[in-house]
């Protein structure tokens, strides 16, 4: 997972992402220089990035780092608050729909997630994986 989360190779795991279902969130960056989250999608890759690499500061019980966020209640509404567009966002048509999101979060409640690059310029997908991996 410390791979995962550090964009390294992870033949398993990358191999585990091509077949996952996933939902198209959008562009995570407008620019490259951009130092704070300025899109959904971005804002959702910096909640899980989070999420899996210091899970133990959101997890009542003792975990181990570098994991795949489980998906339950309270993460479903991060990702969707994550994702809610604001006003101080730059105008992006490339981002994912919400309702399309909201609905891959409710079918994969209790499976871990991850968001991972898809094709070119930032472009990203949030996946779910029911495999019995690491939580």
């Amino acid at each position: 997972m410390r791979r995962w989360w550090n964009l390294k190779e992870t033949d398993l795991l990358d191999r585990i992402v091509e077949v996952a279902p996933a939902v198209r969130l959008g562009l995570t960056a407008t620019a490259f220089a951009d130092p704070e989250p300025t899109s959904p999608a971005r804002r959702v890759f910096e909640l899980l990035f989070l999420r899996g690499t210091l899970p133990e500061q959101f997890s009542e019980v003792e975990v181990d780092p570098w994991v795949l966020p489980l998906l339950d209640d309270e993460l479903e509404a991060a990702i969707l608050d994550a994702f809610q567009a604001r006003t101080d966002d730059p105008p992006t048509p490339e981002s994912g729909d919400r309702g399309q999101l909201a609905a891959f979060l409710a079918e994969h409640k209790g499976s871990q997630v991850l968001i991972s690059p898809r094709g070119e310029g930032g472009e990203a997908e949030l996946g779910s994986t029911t495999a019995d991996m690491p939580q």
